[in-house]
């Protein structure tokens, strides 16, 4: 497997961990894609995969995540995905989403080894581009399954964090602004601002050797609409602590204490253009 540095190796994480839930009695998630990587990908998992906290917060994320997807796909006739940062996410493959135009997005060196597991069709395709280099938006519009009108899913799974809040709003802005003759609805995985402050912390991101650093986060669900337009309204929050109660132990009772809760744990955020 060519290197990884930076933001892309933290990619191996919820591939270990997907890998590993599946493995378990009574699994979140089934995930034998991820199973099957984790054990060709040539990568020491050893320091990444000690952490129980982390395995079931990535498989609650998952659990979400497909929930959200499968809601979307069946209320939205024109339902159409955009995966950014997809690392080697199975969602396309795992739901069966072959007949619903899908894109995957991602740096060059994660799009190669995402070829070696994953093949492309008429309706889903990868892009080799940072989600920084806006000729995504160009290929995008190019695709043959792209046309105006459509409802579009921008999925922001496990990477966001790693960037900073002026950095988030120019790409929020520039996507909302190229895609204004379509309906955005964006899910992302947000951290707090309090785990953000402490990623040496983390028990699996701090073991990266490439030592990738969380720069952004919230508190309040009301303070996430830093990273948006007036345009895009937020409309729900799902935090990790809700679900799947007694696989969180005594972390569990932190879903009835809001100064907890707020803090200690990951959440999808749901926003949605107006128009």
């Amino acid at each position: 497997m060519e290197k990884l540095h930076g933001v892309p190796e933290s990619m191996l994480i919820p591939v270990a961990a997907r890998a590993l839930e599946t493995y378990e009695k009574k699994p979140i998630v089934k995930d034998p894609y991820s199973e099957k990587m984790f054990r060709k990908l040539n990568y020491d998992f050893d320091q990444i995969t000690k952490d129980w906290t982390t395995q079931l917060g990535i498989s609650i994320r998952t659990y979400i995540l497909d929930m959200l997807v499968n809601d979307f796909v069946k209320n939205n006739e024109k339902a159409f995905i955009i995966n950014i940062g997809c690392g080697l996410d199975t969602r396309f493959d795992r739901l069966s989403m072959k007949g619903i135009p899908w894109v995957d997005i991602d740096v060059p060196g994660v799009i190669n080894i995402r070829k070696r597991f994953f093949t492309e069709s008429e309706n889903h395709v990868m892009i080799a581009k940072s989600m920084f280099d806006y000729k995504w938006i160009d290929e995008v519009k190019s695709a043959t399954f792209y046309a105006d009108g459509l409802d579009i899913l921008v999925i922001f799974e496990g990477v966001l964090m790693y960037f900073d809040d002026k950095e988030i709003q120019a790409l929020i802005k520039t996507i909302d602004s190229q895609f204004s003759n379509c309906k955005l609805t964006f899910a992302i995985e947000c951290c707090s601002e309090t785990i953000a402050k402490h990623t040496s912390k983390h028990k699996s991101v701090s073991h990266l050797k490439s030592k990738p650093v969380f720069k952004s986060g919230y508190n309040q669900f009301k303070e996430a609409q830093k990273w948006f337009p007036k345009g895009i309204r937020l409309e729900k929050e799902y935090n990790y602590f809700d679900y799947f109660h007694r696989r969180w132990g005594i972390f569990g009772l932190c879903r009835y204490i809001p100064f907890l809760k707020n803090r200690l744990n990951n959440k999808i955020l749901v926003a949605v253009t107006k128009r």
